[in-house]
C-alpha cells in the first residue's frame, strides 16, 4: 500500500547527519503511530532549524504529506527555531497529553527552562501555533 506521506532529502542535504536522522526519526514515528499521519498531511509550511552548537542550519518544508528538507535557509520559514542539538532532541522527547506538548514533567521542565535563558528560540510561534503543534506531534518518539 502506498504511504500517503514521504520525505525527500536534496543534494545537499542527504548523508550530513541531522537531515537523515530526520527522515529516520520521522518515517518511523509514521509508520509505528499511524495517528500521526493525519497531523503530518495537514502540515503545509516551510520550518527553519538552526543547531547552534554544531553550526547546521536546514529548512524543513512541509507540503501536505511531503517533507522535503534542505539545507541552508530556504525562503521565508513561517516557524524559525534554534537551540542546541540536546534541546533539539530533548523536543522529539516531549510526552503528549490530551494531543498537547505536556510540560510538566522534567523533559517539559528542560524545555521551558531553554525557552526562558534563550537557549532555545522559536519566531513564529505565535502565528503559527497551529503548526508548531503537529510538528510536536509527528516528532515526539511517545505515542
Amino acid at each position: 500500500m502506498k504511504q500517503p506521506y514521504h520525505v525527500i532529502l536534496t543534494p545537499g542535504a542527504e548523508g550530513t547527519g541531522l537531515p537523515d536522522m530526520l527522515k529516520d526519526l520521522l518515517e518511523q514515528n509514521l509508520e509505528q503511530n499511524p495517528h500521526k499521519v493525519p497531523d503530518f498531511v495537514k502540515m503545509n509550511i516551510a520550518i527553519g532549524l538552526t543547531i547552534t552548537d554544531a553550526d547546521i542550519v536546514i529548512t524543513m518544508v512541509f507540503d501536505r504529506g511531503a517533507l522535503t528538507i534542505h539545507p541552508g535557509l530556504v525562503g521565508r520559514p513561517g516557524l524559525l527555531i534554534e537551540a542546541e542539538a540536546e534541546t533539539i532532541m530533548n523536543l522529539s522527547n516531549v510526552r503528549l497529553k490530551w494531543g498537547l506538548p505536556y510540560y510538566f514533567d522534567e523533559t517539559g521542565q528542560e524545555i521551558l527552562a531553554a525557552m526562558k535563558s534563550k537557549r532555545l528560540k522559536m519566531k513564529g510561534m505565535i502565528l503559527h501555533f497551529i503548526s508548531l503543534v503537529r510538528l510536536s506531534r509527528v516528532m515526539s518518539v511517545h505515542p
